[in-house]
């Protein structure tokens, strides 16, 4: 359990790390923690940067390095429409549709649900009145579900009440529920669709509702806005799939132990907010069961992990001399990475779709 649970608390320390180099896979790993020293860093800038990459990395291939990605990327007009549906959907809201009886595949429900464990209902896991999108398994504000807890509702007619077998992840933050068996007991309320759609859209709605002159003065605004996103969701896919090849292409010799001990003592203090009386070494011992040396040796060695991306592309960095920093600073330390990570992004090689 203090696997899980410690997986948990590193889940929101590591924020720092190499998110500076690029998103999200740049940083998976999550850390925190630190020292007992009085000496602590308050803030980013104040953490310490001062060595040099290429002492403890070899850079393998960053030039010309072909990658893979997956997701959808068309802007036709069908994904476009699709989009502004989308977009009309969570402006305008849903309601309910009298006309749909059965819960389909991609279907939007109203209902409330209880989680039961052994028969009886477990805290957190009982709300009524939900919108739920059955497909992307999330509520329709974007709030997500644990995997499979919509997976059991197609089929389901509207007045129905179903139980559907679900198990939460075994690194789930609660670990009184982490890996347990439940049931979730649905109440299927109605079917939606949304308020508003695309085929029904007039000017006189979009000039009271949306904010536009007209529907085609609206449509051209969420097109372009479209293309944008498509755009950035392509290029951080690509920038995401360079960090992990390029990454796999080096070998991390070594890592340097002052910016260790200095991210643990940031991440110690800051860990501090976690306990009533700041009592850090208490707090790991009565909820993780382990010996505060135990935590700081486990999250040394998440930091490490952490580490490996930004001290690739800081290496990548001083090779190719960019955005030479001359206050040594955390965060142009960090901008330097971005420099880099924009670098191979630049001079990349085939980029193709899964």
């Amino acid at each position: 359990m203090k696997k899980r649970v410690l997986a948990a608390i590193m889940a929101a320390a590591m924020m720092i790390t190499v998110t500076g180099c690029g998103g999200k896979e740049a940083s998976e790993t999550k850390s925190e923690e630190s020292t007992a020293s009085t000496e602590t860093s308050s803030s980013t800038e104040e953490l310490a940067c001062d060595y040099n990459p290429l002492d403890y990395v070899t850079l393998g291939e960053y030039k010309g390095v072909d990658v893979e990605i997956s997701g959808e990327y068309s802007t036709d007009e069908d994904a476009f429409l699709a989009y502004v549906n989308k977009e009309l959907a969570a402006s305008s809201g849903y309601e309910e549709d009298p006309d749909a009886t059965e819960v389909k595949e991609d279907s939007i429900v109203n209902l409330d649900y209880m989680g039961l464990r052994d028969g009886v209902a477990f805290d957190g896991g009982t709300a009524q009145d939900q919108t739920i999108d059955v497909a992307g398994n999330c509520s329709v504000d974007g709030g997500g579900y644990i995997d499979g807890f919509t997976s059991g509702l197609p089929g389901a007619k509207v007045g129905d009440t179903i139980d559907c077998d679900v198990k939460f992840p075994d690194d789930y933050g609660n670990a009184d529920l982490a890996g347990a068996a439940v049931v979730f007991r649905f109440t299927i309320n109605y079917i939606c669709k949304p308020g508003m759609t695309y085929d029904a859209l007039t000017d006189d709605y979009v000039k009271e509702n949306l904010g536009a002159d007209s529907v085609d003065a609206y449509l051209t605004s969420e097109r372009e806005r479209f293309e944008e996103e498509i755009s950035s969701g392509k290029e951080d896919a690509v920038k995401d799939a360079l960090i992990e090849k390029i990454v796999k292409n080096c070998t991390i010799k070594d890592y340097p132990e002052k910016v260790i001990e200095d991210r643990l003592a940031y991440y110690l203090e800051s860990y501090k907010s976690y306990t009533s009386d700041g009592d850090v070494e208490k707090y790991v011992k009565e909820n993780l069961g382990i010996s505060l040396d135990e935590f700081k040796d486990e999250l040394r060695q998440q930091i490490r992990s952490g580490m490996d991306s930004e001290m690739v592309f800081a290496a990548i960095a001083d090779t190719e001399d960019l955005d030479p920093d001359p206050n040594g600073t955390y965060d142009t330390y960090i901008e330097r990475c971005h420099s880099a990570v924009e670098y191979v992004y630049e001079n990349a090689g085939t980029v193709t779709s899964k």
